[in-house]
């Protein structure tokens, strides 16, 4: 029997996931390499939803099917191993009168650029995390709401009802990359405020579905956001609290994951907003 699409991708993800278990804390195993948002090396186009996160879980990068490789003239080695990701199934119209029409999801197989022979990919300069500079600039942009504390013990947290973020102060991290990371995820929260993108925020009781499905959609969202800034993921004990939350939604609905990377990427593309917008008012000032 031939499994559903969506059910191979979600289980790849629970096994990437499980997979981070190490002496009772959990790593993130999706750590930005600096190859940059995954793109098809045939059409140049960046991978979205879904497939954008299992690839960057993969090392990021140019990414293509077998056959797409062939095309470019590289050979795909022997023995790779490859990634899969979802490819839509469109239902058209002869007639051309109606919109196509998304049906479902077949699995496709793809490999990365690191797994062909004979095939230079374009020059990228890699996206590195220099200084806090860049990161600050979009944070700012956004104009949140931020609250620091030197009591480290109350954590990290979005509070819709106030529509703020307290974050422990940033000489509690170990690192500016974890205290970046870190506002980037509670920042994927706040994104979700009814007057921004609206999502459903009411998730005060521990453990519910409801409260892993947004720390679900906050995550992604926040990889999406550190590779873009070229951010390190590290460590971070308390997602080990919520990650059983995590893997009995998605074991439970294979799609639960899928929807939550549509979300995350709305959510990415929110914030991302707020930085291009200034960009463009500065470039119309000059």
């Amino acid at each position: 029997m031939k499994q559903d699409a969506t059910a191979v991708i979600t289980q790849q993800f629970i096994d990437a996931i499980e997979g981070g278990m190490l002496e009772g804390k959990w790593v993130r195993p999706w750590q930005n390499t600096g190859d940059g948002f995954p793109t098809n090396a045939l059409t140049g186009r960046p991978y979205s939803g879904t497939n954008a996160f299992m690839l960057l879980i993969a090392g990021g990068g140019q990414w293509a099917t077998y056959k797409q490789w062939q095309e470019l003239g590289a050979q795909v080695r022997k023995g790779e191993k490859s990634t899969k990701i979802l490819r839509p199934i469109i239902k058209k119209d002869p007639a051309q009168i109606k919109e196509d029409m998304l049906i479902g999801f077949s699995a496709a197989s793809v490999f990365s650029a690191a797994q062909v022979d004979n095939y230079s990919a374009p020059s990228i300069e890699p996206k590195t995390f220099e200084d806090s500079a860049e990161a600050e600039a979009f944070i700012v942009a956004t104009g949140a709401t931020l609250m620091h504390s030197q009591d480290g013990s109350r954590g990290a947290f979005y509070v819709p009802s106030a529509d703020y973020i307290n974050m422990p102060a940033k000489e509690l991290f170990t690192s500016e990359q974890d205290y970046y990371s870190t506002l980037l995820h509670e920042l994927s929260h706040w994104s979700g405020h009814e007057s921004r993108l609206d999502r459903d925020l009411n998730t005060s009781r521990f453990g519910e579905e409801a409260y892993a499905f947004e720390e679900l959609v906050a995550e992604l969202s926040s990889t999406f956001l550190c590779a873009h800034l070229g951010i390190h993921q590290g460590y971070q004990d308390n997602h080990a609290k919520y990650l059983k939350s995590w893997l009995k939604v998605l074991k439970s609905d294979t799609k639960a994951l899928m929807t939550a990377a549509s979300q995350a990427e709305k959510a990415y593309k929110h914030l991302r907003q707020y930085s291009e917008e200034e960009v463009v008012a500065v470039a119309e000032v000059a």
